[in-house]
């Protein structure tokens, strides 16, 4: 089974996430709820079929100068 791609909101969260901005920073940043920014983290783990946030980062090759 493929993986699915992650949504451009999914994939901008972990982007912030990678620069160290904590889930209220991209909240902030977004314009969205603490909530909303926790789910669109969740999708993406489940999109990459990953445990963690950590490995949700190395599978979507995102790092800090991304």
């Amino acid at each position: 089974m493929k993986e699915r791609m992650l949504a451009p909101r999914e994939k901008t969260c972990l982007r912030w996430i990678a620069r160290g901005r904590t889930v209220a920073e991209i909240a902030l940043i977004q314009g969205k709820s603490v909530a909303d920014i926790e789910s669109r983290l969740q999708s993406a783990l489940v999109a990459l079929k990953a445990k963690s946030i950590k490995e949700a980062l190395q599978k979507a090759e995102l790092s800090e100068s991304d």
